[in-house]
């Protein structure tokens, strides 16, 4: 299950770009996957990102920057933050 509420801007750098931002939290569990699961219970993690539209491209895709926090089952190997860019279609 994931929750997420975004903010979008009037913030217009340069008239290229339209900036919002988001917030989030997904809670689940995993099984039956290839990769042994350590925290078999379930996980949970928070975070913010940063969305960036370029208003001057034909294709319309949106850059995400978002960075995230587990808060629940973290496996103590796993770095406590994680980094996470992307393009999708959506804001």
């Amino acid at each position: 299950m994931a929750t997420e509420e975004r903010y979008y801007t009037n913030y217009y750098p340069f008239r290229l770009f339209r900036v919002g931002y988001a917030a989030y939290m997904d809670v689940g569990r995993a099984w039956a996957s290839q990769i042994p699961n350590t925290s078999p219970g379930w996980l949970a993690d928070v975070g913010i990102g940063l969305r960036i539209l370029s208003a001057r491209a034909s294709f319309g895709n949106v850059l995400h920057l978002d960075l995230a926090f587990p808060i629940v089952g973290a496996d103590p190997s796993v770095s406590k933050w994680q980094l996470v860019a992307k393009t999708e279609k959506n804001f």
